[in-house]
């Protein structure tokens, strides 16, 4: 079973020293969606074309459920960032997002709305952190 991203996050908010955050991060590297995720958060070079703040939107998922929905949708995140699909209307755009948020566990919603506005609630987990456990993934 996959580890979800809210409890990663979670274990390294929970660490006590930046070498531990690191190797939490380091530990689930191979994990697609976090990295894809930290990218989305950090890389300065990524816009999202979304208003800031929460949009309205009603989570219809059982929250006792296992939070790992959002591995199968990371590939739709390109939709919502400047470059990602140009023939996309504004209207659309949103649209989308709030269907991507109502298809996760609601703090897998947490995490978009907050990896959307560049501001990941995580003690600790910062860019300089992310950019040195890794290097290659922040431009």
């Amino acid at each position: 079973m996959a580890i979800s991203l809210v409890t990663i996050f979670a274990d390294v908010a929970k660490a006590k020293t930046k070498k531990d955050k690191k190797e939490i991060l380091l530990k689930h590297g191979n994990n697609g969606a976090l990295r894809e995720l930290l990218k989305y958060t950090y890389d300065p070079n990524i816009k999202f074309l979304l208003p800031p703040g929460d949009p309205p939107y009603k989570s219809v998922v059982d929250e006792t459920e296992n939070p790992t929905y959002l591995y199968g949708l990371m590939r739709k995140l390109y939709l919502f960032v400047e470059g990602g699909n140009p023939n996309l209307n504004q209207q659309r755009r949103e649209y989308l997002f709030i269907e991507l948020l109502e298809s996760v566990h609601p703090k897998e919603a947490e995490l978009l709305l907050q990896m959307k506005d560049k501001k990941l609630k995580c003690n600790g987990l910062t860019y300089n952190l992310v950019k040195e456990t890794f290097p290659k993934l922040i431009t």
